[in-house]
């Protein structure tokens, strides 16, 4: 019986792909998805901060007077504990760590933070999801949107088809099916947004359970179809 390719839209770290070669697959991997800082100001007044990706903590951690941020960053609402690590590593005080956008609406309109103590600033990629931007108006409450990367998709063609994909944005969704078909492949998506924008091309896939590679990984191994050997 032959191995099965699983090809992840998002380079992989060396570990990462002995634990997917371990679990009985061959690997191919590629950025789906460049990102790329853009020029912002930093607030010059007291602020909390709302991040939902990576490369938006990225983009804040690297620009040129986050010395004079730092100290007047009264805490921080984030998605995925990877980034709340980055932050807390820079002393940053981090309120709340939800799974997706919508978790963290939940999280922020529940009562329990002093939400206008401070501005809000919403560090963001120019391909934010609106979850969050709605829930403020909707309640009437302010929310300073700040545009700190700008994302774009990858395109690049395979020859071939794949068993397994891995998924971790719906910008890499969009960049793989410009130019390939996801057809048979089973999916995993590291989140709910992320499983919408598969559900578009196939109904076999499956949500990590946490955003992060160890939970799609646990995925993989719990739901990918086993192949008859009789």
């Amino acid at each position: 019986m032959s191995t099965p390719t699983i090809l992840s839209t998002k380079a992989l770290q060396p570990a990462q792909r002995s634990r997917l070669l371990a679990a009985g697959f061959s690997v191919q991997s590629y950025n789906a998805v460049a990102a790329e800082a853009l020029t912002f100001d930093m607030p010059a007044a007291p602020f909390q901060g709302i991040f939902t990706s990576q490369n938006a903590v990225a983009a804040f951690l690297s620009h040129e007077h986050l010395s004079t941020a730092l100290p007047i960053l009264e805490g921080v609402y984030c998605v995925g504990e990877r980034s709340a690590q980055k932050l807390r590593k820079k002393g940053v005080l981090v309120h709340a760590v939800a799974d997706s956008a919508a978790d963290l609406e939940k999280i922020l309109f529940s009562g329990r933070y002093a939400l206008e103590s401070s501005p809000l600033y919403y560090f963001c990629g120019n391909r934010h999801l609106p979850t969050l931007p709605n829930a403020f108006k909707a309640a009437k409450r302010p929310l300073n949107i700040h545009i700190v990367y700008e994302t774009n998709g990858v395109e690049k063609a395979f020859d071939r088809p794949f068993e397994a994909l891995f998924f971790f944005s719906p910008s890499g969704v969009a960049a793989f099916t410009e130019n390939n078909k996801i057809g048979d492949a089973f999916v995993v998506a590291i989140g709910p947004t992320t499983a919408q924008a598969v559900a578009a091309h196939t109904k076999q896939y499956v949500v990590a359970k946490k955003p992060s590679f160890a939970h799609m990984l646990s995925a993989l191994r719990a739901h990918y179809p086993k192949k008859d050997k009789r």
